[in-house]
This record gives C-alpha cells, sequence and structure tokens, in this order.
C-alpha cells in the first residue's frame, strides 16, 4: 500500500474511534439524572440555654413553641422577619411566645455600635419593651442618640431614668452576653430564628408563617 493512503486509513480509523468513544460517553452523559440538594428545614442539633430569666416575652409565657429571632436594629432581612413573627404572635397569642436576642452586627475596623439595643434593654425596664421595639424596626437610622431618645418621649419614657440605664454596666453585659451566646451557637448571620431550640434555615427561603402554622396544628 502506498505509504500516503496508508498515513490517510490510519487517519480515518482514528477519527472512526474518537468519534465512537465521543459517542458511547454523549449517551452516559444523557443518562445522568441530578438530583437537586434539599436542605432541611431544621438544622441537625437541640441548642439549650437560648434565652435568660430577663428576656422579655411576647405572647404566652407557658405557650408549647418557643421562638428566638436573633436580630439586629440595622438589618431590613431582621426587620421583615421580625414583623411576621410578631404578626403570627399576636394572631395565636396562646399557642407561641417569642424572644428576640439583640445582635448588633460586628466589625473588625469599627466599634460595634449597640447603643439601639441598649436602648431598647432598658425601655423594658418600664415596661414598653416591644412598644419600643416596634418603633426602631420602623426608623432608618437608630444608631443616635437623638433618635432614640425622641422614641423614648414618644413612648413617654422616664428618659432621665432610661438614660442612665442605656449607659449602664448592666445593659452592655446584657448585650455582650447575646454576643457570646451567638459565638458559642455558631451563628455569623442575622435574622436567625430558633423554634423550639431547633435553628430554622433560611436558605431555604421558607414561609415562617406557613411554617409555625404547621408547627402549632401538629
Amino acid at each position: 500500500m502506498h505509504p500516503t493512503n496508508k498515513f490517510y486509513l490510519l487517519l480515518l480509523l482514528a477519527v472512526i474511534t474518537a468519534g465512537s468513544i465521543f459517542t458511547v460517553q454523549l449517551i452516559k452523559t444523557r443518562k445522568i439524572t441530578v438530583k437537586p440538594s434539599v436542605t432541611p428545614l431544621f438544622s441537625e442539633g437541640y441548642y439549650e440555654n437560648l434565652t435568660e430569666n430577663d428576656d422579655q416575652i411576647l405572647g404566652n409565657p407557658g405557650a408549647p413553641l418557643t421562638l428566638v429571632l436573633f436580630s439586629d436594629f440595622s438589618c431590613s432581612a431582621c426587620r421583615l422577619k421580625y414583623f411576621e413573627i410578631n404578626k403570627f404572635v399576636r394572631e395565636h397569642p396562646l399557642d407561641v411566645r417569642l424572644f428576640l436576642k439583640d445582635l448588633p452586627r460586628q466589625s473588625l475596623i469599627f466599634k460595634t455600635n449597640d447603643l439601639a439595643h441598649r436602648s431598647a434593654f432598658c425601655a423594658g425596664k418600664q415596661d414598653k419593651y416591644w412598644q419600643y421595639v416596634d418603633i426602631l424596626y420602623t426608623q432608618k437610622n437608630v444608631s443616635n442618640e437623638s433618635g432614640l431618645t425622641k422614641v423614648a418621649n414618644d413612648l413617654k419614657l422616664d428618659t432621665a431614668s432610661w438614660w442612665q440605664c442605656v449607659n449602664s454596666e448592666d445593659a452592655k453585659q446584657k448585650i455582650a452576653h447575646t454576643l457570646a451566646t451567638a459565638n458559642t451557637l455558631g451563628i455569623d448571620k442575622v435574622p436567625t430564628i430558633y423554634a423550639n431550640n431547633k435553628r430554622i434555615n433560611l436558605d431555604n427561603d421558607v414561609s415562617i408563617t406557613e411554617m409555625l402554622t404547621k408547627l402549632i396544628t401538629k
């Protein structure tokens, strides 16, 4: 056989072989089915010691369903979750209770601003915690003294006593303890929600109202 013809014959065989291999692999690929990864609604593990005796409670103190919301007043997602849960608790006052854990965002560069959280804690000392929190979640700027004092005045708090409390070691330690608890639990973002000591996986884009309705009707 002429060398040139032999070369073209070998080249043709190589192309046919490569084509056959490609076709086989293509058929195998088409048979592969990829199942979406489903994240469970609740994370594994049971988390204890989420609340303290001086935490404010919205709802029935003896309710079978306990919700704990770690939140920050400057977080828009926290605002939405707070008002959704708040509405649900008020509509089912015997079935559920809510604890709100103040978790100001921390920064490696700037000092953590926990003034709004301390001010809410001290509003609770005058039995106006939830009214105060409701207002803070509707404010755009909740990080300065004048804005917070206006809220206190609007709620007719004893502002002198309230402001003294805001700057007290008691208020500072309250927020510091929540930060320490969040660190122990591995909470790295807000909002973070627990239902009966189980963390809800909010990455599932779950409807909180729908989920809570199912939990209280079981």
